[in-house]
């Protein structure tokens, strides 16, 4: 080889050297960048699902809130409707004395009717 060969071989190695080194920089360059867009794509169904588990909390809290106060209603409703019932049974009752006694007054009525009766009519003799 020549004087002029060799460092035009230098020349030519580097070029081909410094082109495999762009060649391998623009490689590591796309691997970030796909490493990126798999983070970014990742991160987007991350924050989605974020957001409906936060959607889905924040139900869940409104669900318990109205089952709360439904409950709530429903106890202050049974101590209205136990008291209800409870008057109710109460006038019951005192209906059914008042009867209980109107009838023994009826029954004794009569009986003294008949009694009165029996005692004014002459005796059979037996």
């Amino acid at each position: 080889m020549t004087a002029t060969a060799k460092p035009l071989d230098r020349r030519r190695d580097r070029a081909t050297a410094a082109g495999a080194a762009a060649d391998r920089a623009r490689a590591v360059v796309a691997d970030i960048d796909n490493q990126l867009k798999t983070i970014a794509d990742l991160t987007s169904r991350q924050r989605e699902s974020l957001r409906r588990a936060t959607d889905e909390a924040a139900k869940a809290k409104r669900s318990l809130k109205a089952a709360g106060q439904r409950r709530a209603e429903l106890v202050k409703d049974r101590k209205k409707a136990v008291a209800r019932a409870d008057k109710a049974r109460t006038k019951a009752r005192a209906a059914e004395a008042k009867y209980d006694k109107e009838v023994l007054a009826d029954l004794v009525r009569r009986e003294k009717e008949r009694d009165r009766a029996q005692s004014a009519s002459p005796t059979r003799p037996t």
